[in-house]
Protein backbone atom coordinates (compact mmCIF):
# COMPACT_ATOMS: atom_id res chain seq x y z
CA UNK A 1 0.00 0.00 0.00
CA UNK A 2 3.19 2.23 0.27
CA UNK A 3 3.29 5.29 -2.27
CA UNK A 4 1.94 7.99 -3.51
CA UNK A 5 -1.41 8.05 -4.25
CA UNK A 6 -3.43 10.97 -6.36
CA UNK A 7 -7.41 11.76 -6.90
CA UNK A 8 -8.91 14.30 -8.38
CA UNK A 9 -9.39 16.83 -5.52
CA UNK A 10 -6.20 15.75 -3.59
CA UNK A 11 -3.41 13.25 -2.80
CA UNK A 12 -1.91 11.09 -0.09
CA UNK A 13 1.09 9.79 0.52
CA UNK A 14 1.45 6.38 2.76
CA UNK A 15 4.91 5.92 3.98
CA UNK A 16 6.86 3.06 4.43
CA UNK A 17 7.23 4.37 8.13
CA UNK A 18 3.82 4.28 9.19
CA UNK A 19 3.10 7.94 8.67
CA UNK A 20 1.36 9.64 6.05
CA UNK A 21 0.67 13.13 4.31
CA UNK A 22 -2.30 14.29 2.84
CA UNK A 23 -3.60 17.76 0.65
CA UNK A 24 -7.15 17.79 0.14
CA UNK A 25 -8.63 15.31 2.24
CA UNK A 26 -11.94 14.70 0.66
CA UNK A 27 -13.86 14.62 4.10
CA UNK A 28 -16.35 17.63 5.48
CA UNK A 29 -15.11 18.62 8.76
CA UNK A 30 -17.56 20.47 10.71
CA UNK A 31 -15.80 23.65 12.90
CA UNK A 32 -12.99 23.65 9.82
CA UNK A 33 -11.79 26.96 8.78
CA UNK A 34 -13.34 28.36 6.02
CA UNK A 35 -11.32 27.79 2.67
CA UNK A 36 -11.43 25.86 -0.06
CA UNK A 37 -10.66 21.89 1.00
CA UNK A 38 -8.98 21.35 -1.36
CA UNK A 39 -5.41 23.06 -0.53
CA UNK A 40 -6.48 21.45 3.17
CA UNK A 41 -3.26 19.69 4.71
CA UNK A 42 -3.13 16.95 6.89
CA UNK A 43 -0.15 14.57 8.36
CA UNK A 44 -0.33 11.14 11.48
CA UNK A 45 -0.03 8.15 11.20
CA UNK A 46 -2.31 5.27 9.29
CA UNK A 47 -2.12 1.49 9.27
CA UNK A 48 -3.88 -1.42 7.70
CA UNK A 49 -7.00 -3.31 9.54
CA UNK A 50 -6.61 -7.18 9.99
CA UNK A 51 -9.10 -9.37 7.61
CA UNK A 52 -11.39 -9.65 10.52
CA UNK A 53 -11.57 -6.23 11.56
CA UNK A 54 -15.26 -4.89 10.76
CA UNK A 55 -14.11 -1.99 10.38
CA UNK A 56 -15.13 -0.42 6.81
CA UNK A 57 -11.99 1.17 6.51
CA UNK A 58 -8.92 -1.12 5.43
CA UNK A 59 -6.68 1.96 5.57
CA UNK A 60 -6.60 3.44 8.91
CA UNK A 61 -5.65 7.01 9.93
CA UNK A 62 -4.89 9.04 12.39
CA UNK A 63 -4.49 12.38 11.99
CA UNK A 64 -2.34 14.50 14.39
CA UNK A 65 -2.29 17.30 12.58
CA UNK A 66 -5.04 19.32 9.28
CA UNK A 67 -4.81 22.68 8.25
CA UNK A 68 -7.71 25.17 9.46
CA UNK A 69 -9.36 22.62 11.92
CA UNK A 70 -6.76 20.05 14.24
CA UNK A 71 -3.04 20.12 15.44
CA UNK A 72 -2.34 17.57 18.20
CA UNK A 73 0.63 19.24 19.49
CA UNK A 74 -1.20 22.34 20.77
CA UNK A 75 -5.38 20.65 21.38
CA UNK A 76 -4.04 16.93 21.68
CA UNK A 77 -6.24 14.27 20.35
CA UNK A 78 -6.55 13.13 16.94
CA UNK A 79 -9.09 12.77 13.84
CA UNK A 80 -9.56 9.37 12.68
CA UNK A 81 -10.48 8.78 9.07
CA UNK A 82 -9.10 6.22 6.66
CA UNK A 83 -10.16 4.83 2.89
CA UNK A 84 -10.64 1.67 1.56
CA UNK A 85 -9.32 -0.61 -0.96
CA UNK A 86 -10.00 -1.41 -4.09
CA UNK A 87 -7.96 -3.00 -7.44
CA UNK A 88 -5.50 -5.44 -7.19
CA UNK A 89 -1.97 -5.81 -5.36
CA UNK A 90 0.08 -4.45 -8.38
CA UNK A 91 -2.39 -1.35 -9.11
CA UNK A 92 -4.09 -0.69 -5.88
CA UNK A 93 -7.29 2.38 -5.84
CA UNK A 94 -8.25 4.12 -2.34
CA UNK A 95 -10.98 5.42 -2.18
CA UNK A 96 -13.86 7.21 0.47
CA UNK A 97 -17.11 8.39 0.43
CA UNK A 98 -18.02 12.09 1.10
CA UNK A 99 -20.79 12.63 3.29
CA UNK A 100 -23.91 10.24 3.20
CA UNK A 101 -23.01 6.82 1.32
CA UNK A 102 -26.16 6.80 -0.15
CA UNK A 103 -25.39 10.04 -2.36
CA UNK A 104 -22.87 7.46 -4.12
CA UNK A 105 -20.42 10.47 -3.61
CA UNK A 106 -16.61 8.94 -3.93
CA UNK A 107 -13.16 10.59 -3.94
CA UNK A 108 -10.66 7.76 -5.82
CA UNK A 109 -7.43 7.94 -5.04
CA UNK A 110 -5.04 5.97 -7.70
CA UNK A 111 -1.33 5.06 -7.07
CA UNK A 112 1.59 7.27 -8.98
CA UNK A 113 4.36 5.04 -8.14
Amino acid sequence: MVGAYQGSVGRVILNSDGSFTTVGWPTELRGAASGDPRSRAGSGTWFLTDVDDESSFAVRMSFHEISGYLDSDAGGGYYGDGLMVSGSRKHPHLYSFVGDPDDCDVTTFTRKN
